[in-house]
């Protein structure tokens, strides 16, 4: 599935990101508020662009607002005409793979990231994989899991992690499990300090 930029087509970057997280949130059942500066920090945009595209969208009737502690907040109109056409582009248009990869450049811990495909559909159709993400040695597995979480609006992710004597001891003794996780198809090998790829001649 080829990725598309949404900012094309609906005008600006800040208003394709807020209608992503937004409708996405809608059609996993969390419809709850969220006002400009969280946005701001979350989105990674200026404030005002955020302002301005919040405004913009309620204008559209995508978005309903009401004022709450003296801050106006902001939420999925569910009575927009369009709701269930802009859930399915955003379903259908949604590639959580550079998000994971970006979340892994900071964890210098792991010695093996190995991202099954089936990441990229789990909002729509989730593929029948072994497992969505395999890793070798620590992690933070809290912060993962919050990570995973947000990431794909609380669909399950199958991960596992185990230590590298773990990892060889199982190799060592033919463990099936193992050898299919390493050799099944639409693996990406993100990170491969042991060389297992090409150990294993894939």
């Amino acid at each position: 599935m080829k990725s598309m930029d949404l900012s094309k087509i609906f005008g600006s970057k800040s208003r394709a990101k807020i209608l992503e997280k937004l409708i996405l949130e809608y059609e996993s059942g969390n419809n709850s508020w969220t006002h400009m500066r969280a946005l701001s920090r979350e989105l990674d945009e200026q404030i005002n662009s955020i302002k301005r595209e919040l405004d913009n969208l309620t204008e559209l009737w995508i978005l309903k607002s009401k004022t709450q502690l003296k801050k106006k907040i902001f939420y999925i109109n569910p009575k927009f005409y369009l709701i269930n056409e802009f859930v399915q582009i955003f379903l259908k248009s949604y590639n959580p793979l550079d998000k994971i990869k970006t979340y892994f450049k900071t964890q210098n811990l792991l010695e093996l990231i190995i991202i099954n495909d089936s990441v990229k559909s789990k909002l729509i159709e989730p593929w029948k994989s072994i497992l969505d993400i395999f890793m070798i040695w620590e992690l933070d597995k809290e912060s993962f899991n919050e990570f995973l979480a947000n990431t794909f609006f609380g669909r399950k992710i199958k991960y596992a992690i185990i230590s590298p004597e773990d990892f060889y001891n199982r190799l060592e003794y033919g463990d099936k499990l193992i050898k299919n996780i390493l050799t099944e198809q639409w693996n990406n090998y993100i990170k491969d300090n042991l060389k297992i790829k090409e150990k294993l001649g894939i």
